[in-house]
């Protein structure tokens, strides 16, 4: 018992904290320039990031949650209920936003570099959109990348490589 405790404690003091990360993230991914950065609490860290014409916007957020480290595998059960999780609470209009309809299209895996991504189409007011909710994870931390464009073909970016790139960046590759 008292082995795996020291584990678990070598474990978090191996990992970057929440500041290292911040530091670290490139000022650009996949064509999406890096905006506001911003410590929340429980702890966690969002990251902004926005095309340079604004046509895509899309935000990282790097948190922990309550029951141990997050999996890797983007199969696991444990990333399935966080990203059902996620979808729920973006589904929900915000108070005072009526004109905010997303609903959940279709789930995929982007095996590499492992996320758990849910494809919502809707509408912001008249405008058509569609928005991206990944689940990864980074040194028992969880990842989530959120990508929001007007639905239109072709796309005004590519979600996946963006999600991608921002799952790589947080684990530090």
């Amino acid at each position: 018992m008292l082995a795996l405790a020291g584990c678990a404690a070598l474990e978090e003091a191996g990992r970057p904290s929440l500041d290292t990360i911040a530091q670290r993230m490139p000022a650009q991914l996949a064509g999406f320039m890096l905006g506001e950065t911003a410590r929340r609490p429980g702890p966690a860290l969002a990251l902004d990031y926005a095309t340079a014409n604004r046509s895509a916007v899309g935000a990282i957020l790097v948190y922990e949650a309550p029951g141990g480290a997050a999996p890797s595998d983007p199969s696991s059960p444990v990333i399935e209920r966080e990203l059902t999780s996620a979808v729920a609470e973006v589904s929900e209009a915000p108070y005072g936003r009526g004109g905010r309809r997303l609903t959940e299209r279709e789930r995929i895996t982007i095996a590499d570099p492992g996320l758990r991504c849910a494809i919502m189409t809707g509408a912001f007011g008249r405008a058509a959109v569609v928005r991206h909710v990944c689940i990864g994870a980074a040194q028992g931390r969880f990842v989530r990348v959120q990508v929001t464009m007007a639905d239109r073909n072709p796309p005004p970016a590519d979600a996946a490589a963006f999600a991608a790139a921002a799952l790589r960046a947080v684990r530090g590759g």
